[in-house]
């Protein structure tokens, strides 16, 4: 499976990796292309510069929300066959927004709960990747109550 991923540097490197690892074809978006995982093909681009897939073509991708744009999101949508996983952050969770569970392939970032910490990339890839193997969107840690988020 070819696979892009837009945050294979950062939050979705362990996932990067990991698909990497298990002999999928992935190309990470990186501005700094020699950070990227042993075998990621690096793009070096500004993933929110809707020209930066190019003439790219992706079984499947990860995205980390906060690195794209709303243009470049539909770029990578219309460069990818199937699934495009959506990780967002938990301002995404804001009491005053719509729940963004309802719309398929999302993983929606919370925090621990009882010690009050972000999720590290670790945690955070290993959900992605759950989300990609089953299309269920799901959260991880909790975004309620609001005022409790670190």
């Amino acid at each position: 499976m070819r696979v892009l991923v837009v945050g294979a540097t950062g939050i979705l490197r362990p996932a990067a990796a990991t698909l990497a690892a298990e002999g999928h074809r992935v190309t990470g978006v990186a501005r700094d292309a020699s950070s990227v995982p042993t075998g990621v093909a690096p793009l070096s681009a500004d993933a929110t510069s809707p020209g930066f897939v190019g003439d790219g073509s992706w079984d499947a991708a990860l995205v980390y929300d906060p690195a794209v744009s709303p243009a470049s999101l539909e770029a990578i949508r219309a460069a990818v066959t199937g699934p495009v996983v959506r990780v967002l952050t938990s301002a995404a969770a804001d009491p005053d927004l719509p729940s963004a569970l309802s719309e398929p392939h999302v993983l929606q970032l919370g925090w621990v709960p009882v010690t009050r910490r972000w999720h590290t990339p670790a945690e955070v890839s290993a959900a992605a990747l759950q989300v990609l193997d089953d299309g269920d969107s799901r959260g991880l840690g909790v975004v309620r109550p609001w005022e409790d988020r670190p």
